[in-house]
């Protein structure tokens, strides 16, 4: 009688059995493991700003998209918590010159994220030359002093300075301001000022800076002054002039522009010529009518002839 066979008591049946438990086994624990880590996840993060690298010496950006939009995927662990702080878009310069370019937009994401897409893909850049001039400062007072005081003198550290920025931008600046208040000042002003680029109108140009920011001023403030001729006064004592020099023959005052516009010249003090020889000369002092100064001198010189 012929014996039928079983397949079970193969012995490469345990093996094969044993085998494929086994790779069971394995997917489950493997899958249990893709259950405990979680699948990938996908996050779009928008606004991000767009910044660039490896700008070359002597250019500048005048013209870039302000951000992108990135579509990031990772797996859960490396995607919770990620911000816009922790991610880089950027446009890389290196090698480009003068003018407008097309280029691929990259992203600097952490480990265990991967970039999808980022929109736009591509980005227009524009570069222009960058320009330093020196130019000189110059003031703009606001307002006026105190009734009857005048700027004398205004002193500023330092006179030059110089400005930065795209050439096209670098060539409206017509000159360098600073913007100081003056209105109803009763003495000398000392301060520190901030510098502003300005074309002809007046208008700030941007993108275009200024070394240094600041600069230190001084205002002297003073009172009008006006030159005024010099009349000789003399007590005659029977004597009589023929002629006289005086030196020099127009002084220098100041006061409140009302009181100089009343006074036309200056008067020394009086003279006598009693006991005078025919030719002589001495120093005389000035007589300032009331509220009016001297600016620097205070007498002058009379030679006098006397008549025979």
């Amino acid at each position: 009688m012929r014996t039928k066979f079983k397949f079970t008591e193969n012995p490469n049946f345990t093996k094969i059995l044993s085998l494929f438990l086994a790779l069971i086994m394995w997917f489950i624990v493997a899958g249990s493991k893709r259950d405990a880590l979680g699948q990938e996840v996908r996050r779009t993060f928008t606004n991000i700003p767009l910044s660039y690298r490896n700008l070359g010496q002597d250019l500048v950006v005048t013209e870039l998209d302000e951000s992108v939009t990135l579509f990031l995927q990772g797996t859960p662990q490396a995607s919770d918590g990620l911000t816009p702080a922790d991610l880089e878009a950027y446009v890389d310069l290196g090698g480009k010159w003068k003018g407008r370019h097309e280029l691929r937009v990259y992203a600097e994401v952490p480990p265990g994220v991967s970039t999808v897409s980022i929109t736009p893909a591509k980005v227009n850049v524009i570069l222009e030359d960058l320009v330093t001039r020196q130019m000189s400062v110059e003031s703009s007072l606001l307002g006026q002093p105190a009734a009857g005081l005048i700027i004398e003198r205004i002193n500023i550290v330092p006179a030059e300075v110089f400005i930065k920025g795209p050439r096209q931008k670098a060539d409206l600046v017509k000159k360098v301001v600073f913007h100081l208040e003056v209105n109803e000042a009763q003495g000398s002003i000392v301060s520190s000022a901030r510098l502003y680029p300005v074309d002809s109108r007046g208008s700030i140009v941007p993108g275009v800076t200024v070394t240094p920011e600041l600069v230190d001023v001084v205002v002297n403030l003073g009172l009008p002054q006006k030159d005024l001729p010099v009349k000789a006064v003399f007590k005659n004592n029977g004597k009589s002039v023929e002629k006289s020099v005086i030196e020099p023959a127009v002084v220098r005052v100041k006061g409140p522009q009302e009181l100089l516009a009343e006074n036309t010249c200056l008067l020394t003090e009086e003279i006598d010529l009693s006991g005078r020889p025919a030719v002589f000369s001495l120093d005389v002092p000035l007589v300032f009518p009331e509220g009016i100064l001297a600016a620097k001198i205070d007498k002058v010189r009379v030679q006098v002839f006397l008549a025979d």
